[in-house]
């Protein structure tokens, strides 16, 4: 399931990209339903190389979410597909 800018609310868009430069920002003011990860998170989350975690994040039931060329997953959406397959 990929999701794609027109499934969000034009707040959490702006929430998403307002934050997407700053050395400064503290990711634990954010709430964990709506805090993205990248593809350096999901590696070491799942206990893997950065090509391996990119290459899952590529599979079609994979919660991935493209910006731009990043790939980015909602941490709470990627707790839930995790446990819900054998990873």
């Amino acid at each position: 399931m990929k999701i794609t800018k027109d499934d969000l609310t034009k707040e959490e868009l702006h929430h998403i990209f307002s934050h997407k430069d700053s050395k400064n920002y503290n990711s634990a003011a954010l709430d964990d339903s709506m805090q993205f990860i990248g593809t350096k998170e999901v590696a070491a989350l799942m206990g893997c190389s950065i090509p391996v975690a990119r290459q899952t994040m590529r599979r079609k039931d994979f919660p991935l979410v493209m910006c731009g060329k990043n790939l980015k997953v909602m941490k709470s959406e990627l707790i839930k597909w995790a446990s819900e397959r054998r990873v």
